[in-house]
């Protein structure tokens, strides 16, 4: 089991990991002077070359997109769900680290 599945259980902690991520995307797009789109598509074929394109699930894809894109706080199941799906990996966290 992931190590972060523990703290997908507590709203306060999924809470911390969503603004953290987003503060590491806007830091990575202020940074590089891109646009919410572009650098989008730069995390998505980071997000699945991290994972593989037969591992990755597409709504996996859709579900970040709308936390990154459209501000989406994702609730504590959905956190561990993914978390779950990729028990051994942080590949939003490996691919975002990547562009810092």
């Amino acid at each position: 089991m992931n190590l972060l599945s523990n703290d997908f259980d507590n709203p306060e902690k999924v809470r911390k990991w969503y603004l953290g991520v987003h503060a590491i995307f806007k830091h990575i797009r202020e940074t590089n002077n891109w646009s919410k789109e572009y650098a989008w598509d730069k995390l998505k074929t980071e997000l699945i070359n991290s994972v593989g394109s037969r591992n990755f699930v597409p709504d996996d894809l859709d579900w970040v997109k709308d936390i990154l894109l459209n501000d989406k706080q994702p609730s504590t199941e959905e956190c561990l769900r993914v978390s779950q799906r990729y028990p051994n990996q942080t590949p939003l966290l490996d691919s975002l680290k990547k562009f810092i």
